[in-house]
């Protein structure tokens, strides 16, 4: 009776095990899917589309400052064409056409700044999303493997099982249940033992790998999510690549044709002015001379005035200029100022005439004029506004043409003070050479950026050019 229990009890612990052995099995042939989020790319490029966005802006402006100048210019007709009132409409012109060269230049610059940071970008992300995919396929062909060995037990498993259940007496079960004694029973209760265990151990190494893959396919397909939508964003930063050297193109186009317009204007302006100062005898500098031209004679004065002592550190004026052979005369240091106010007290440097055809400041096109000028007769005497010591003589056929530079000293408050003298015809002086407040160091000319015979005059302050308006007398 006991035994007939035991039997009954078997068996249903058995169908247990079957019932369990088809849940797994629902188990693995559900996938396994993960939500995953990707923080993205996070740096962004603020300040170069802020500063595209302000050029933009300026370019806007300034094509409204241009349209009221070209309106401005057709107001006039005939001879008005030829008065200081149309140059002037026309220099304001030309100004805002410079203004937008430069903004048209920075478009470039920030254009090609912010193209160069999409390459940087765009480039080892597109490397990295071929490696991932490269890892994907071959970590796919593991995970296929292990799926079919998985599938080839599962089934040979099944099989088994259905043979236990159907075969009747060949059942592992019946098996048991029919056993004539306990031996025999222990003795297929350990063989059935030894099989299920040969199976679960299959099945668990099959699942081991089979998370594993799993676990690996997971992490695959996150990386291929973040950079599917790397690649998202790569696709747009390839558009806006593209849209920066369309940009670049579109306005170095854009600089060649106002190029052209800009040289025709200065031209007109330059034949206007010379036109009209030859009426007027005011006559000054051209307005349109090449920047690069002006810069380099701007740095050669800027090294000059660089080298320049204070009185009380020289027993003779040192300076940078090739040219500049200082004597060896203790005289040289008494003909500068030292920490004196009086240095500051200058005369005309163009006797006689005191009428001014250009102020100190800017034109209106832009350009900085950063002396007074003199109108006079070619031959005129040039002086000295104060004494000094010649720094430099210097003979150009651009820009100041022949000119010459005097040292005076310093002020009291140990600023140093320089004096320039350009455009004249003939120099009378040399560098090193001790000057007299009064005394004549050249004659007037038109030599240089110059429409006829003046005295471009210039006071430079510690290197800084300053009005001379305020510090000359008769």
């Amino acid at each position: 009776m006991k035994f007939k229990n035991f039997k009954k009890a078997l068996a249903l612990l058995m169908s247990v095990i079957v019932i369990c052995t088809a849940f797994s099995f629902s188990a693995y042939a559900e996938d396994e899917k993960k939500e995953t989020t990707t923080a993205g790319e996070t740096t962004t490029a603020v300040s170069t589309e802020q500063a595209q966005k302000t050029l933009e802006q300026q370019r806007s402006e300034l094509e409204k400052k241009l349209a009221q100048s070209e309106k401005k210019l057709k107001s006039f007709s005939g001879d008005a064409k030829e008065t200081e009132e149309y140059i002037d409409a026309l220099d304001e012109k030309i100004g805002y056409m410079n203004e937008e060269l430069t903004v048209l230049d920075n478009q470039i610059a920030t254009a090609q700044k912010k193209a160069d940071e999409l390459k940087k970008q765009i480039d080892p992300l597109q490397k990295e999303l071929d490696k991932l995919e490269k890892d994907f396929s071959v970590y796919q062909k593991k995970f296929d493997k292990l799926q079919d060995d998985f599938q080839t037990t599962y089934d040979m498993y099944c099989m088994r099982l259905k043979a236990m259940y159907v075969s009747g007496n060949q059942s592992f079960v019946e098996a048991l249940l029919t056993s004539n004694d306990i031996s025999q029973f222990l003795s297929r209760y350990e063989m059935v033992k030894a099989v299920s265990k040969s199976d679960a151990d299959l099945m668990r190494e099959v699942d081991s790998k089979m998370k594993e893959i799993l676990t690996q396919q997971d992490g695959l397909n996150e990386k291929k999510q973040q950079v599917n939508d790397a690649k998202s964003k790569l696709d747009a930063k390839k558009a806006d690549y593209d849209k920066q050297q369309k940009t670049i193109e579109s306005n170095q186009a854009e600089i060649a044709k106002k190029k052209v317009t800009l040289s025709e204007e200065r031209a007109e302006s330059d034949a206007l002015l010379a036109k009209y100062t030859e009426q007027t005898q005011m006559y000054t500098e051209y307005r349109n001379e090449d920047q690069a031209l002006i810069d380099k004679v701007d740095k050669e004065i800027a090294d000059l005035l660089g080298g320049l002592k204070s009185p009380e550190e020289i027993t003779t004026v040192d300076t940078s200029n090739k040219d500049y052979k200082p004597s060896s005369s203790s005289s040289d240091k008494s003909e500068l100022y030292s920490r004196s106010d009086a240095v500051l007290n200058l005369t005309y440097p163009a006797p006689s005439h005191y009428a001014v055809s250009q102020n100190f400041g800017h034109y209106r096109n832009g350009k900085a004029h950063t002396g007074i000028d003199f109108p006079c007769p070619k031959g005129s005497k040039i002086v000295a506004a104060q004494k000094g010591i010649v720094i430099t003589v210097k003979r150009l056929n651009y820009s100041y043409g022949y000119y010459i530079m005097v040292y005076h000293g310093t002020d009291s408050r140990g600023r140093k003070i320089v004096t320039l003298y350009a455009h004249n015809s003939s120099i009378l002086v040399s560098p090193g050479q001790t000057v007299k407040k009064g005394q004549t160091i050249a004659r007037s000319g038109s030599t240089g950026n110059s429409t006829g015979p003046h005295c471009h005059f210039e006071m430079i302050v510690n290197g800084s050019k300053v009005n001379p308006k305020n510090y000359l007398a008769k």
